[in-house]
């Protein structure tokens, strides 16, 4: 072989493996124009693109998602669904597959993930409590069993991700407002704020991060913490809100929207 031949073939390797490792991509794109959609009788998620508005994939197996709720990662990429069921599952929407999957409770109501992007963390109706995991690969890292005042395990709802990569929730049964430190998941660190009011049902935080409102169920009015001032303690806000010329029925919890 010439000399100039093998130099020739030294160049063409590269391109050839780069072309190679093309073919084996999904196809380049980004994810801000993409979304989904969940399918609650057949247990899937539909991954569409808005811009041409057509489907690209669906992924099934993700169990009951009656009630399914999800978060997504820092970049976008994977989707972390929450099912009636206790399930959680990691989705990659560029290849429309399901990266991983766990059962971790009986019943859960939802979730988030921290401001780091490192722990997704799921609120619980049955056994009740928070569970932490890892976002990498679903690896469990801690639980907090949320018992009460009342020294009863509660349910949990209203689960967001706060500053510094923490987390805000309520305890429906015995209504508390409690913060999660997690910069050591297996013994987090919890700030309590007991009788907040009756049955809180649901709770957002803000979109500049300072107020967590919950929602009151048994009564008609909303708790307010500054996440900033957490040390000022929650106060009533919006008192009979809800009250029209008579007293009404309530026939549908409703939930809270930013």
């Amino acid at each position: 072989m010439k000399r100039r031949d093998a130099i020739a073939l030294g160049l063409a390797a590269p391109a050839l493996a780069s072309r190679s490792a093309a073919a084996a991509c999904p196809e380049l794109r980004g994810t801000g124009d993409l979304l989904v959609i969940v399918e609650r009788a057949r247990g899937s998620l539909l991954v569409a693109e808005s811009t041409g508005r057509t489907v690209l994939g669906r992924v099934e197996g993700l169990g009951d998602l009656s009630h399914a709720s999800l978060v997504f990662s820092r970049d976008a990429r994977f989707a972390f669904v929450f099912g009636r069921d206790g399930g959680l599952s990691k989705l990659d929407l560029l290849e429309r597959r399901l990266v991983a999957r766990v059962v971790q409770a009986g019943n859960a109501i939802g979730g988030a993930i921290s401001q780091d992007g490192r722990l997704v963390a799921v609120a619980n109706y049955e056994p009740g409590g928070v569970r932490l995991f890892s976002t990498a690969d679903l690896a469990p890292l801690g639980e907090i069993a949320a018992i009460g005042a009342d020294g009863k395990r509660s349910k949990v709802v209203g689960l967001v991700d706060t500053a510094e990569g923490g987390f805000a929730f309520t305890l429906w049964d015995s209504g508390e407002i409690w913060l999660l430190d997690p910069s050591e998941p297996a013994s987090p660190r919890i700030t309590r704020f007991p009788g907040i009011g009756s049955l809180p049902y649901d709770a957002n935080v803000t979109p500049d991060g300072r107020f967590y409102l919950a929602g009151l169920f048994g009564e008609d009015g909303i708790v307010l913490l500054d996440l900033w001032h957490p040390e000022a303690g929650p106060r009533r806000i919006l008192d009979g809100y809800g009250r029209g010329e008579a007293p009404l029925p309530v026939y549908k919890m409703p939930h809270l929207e930013g």
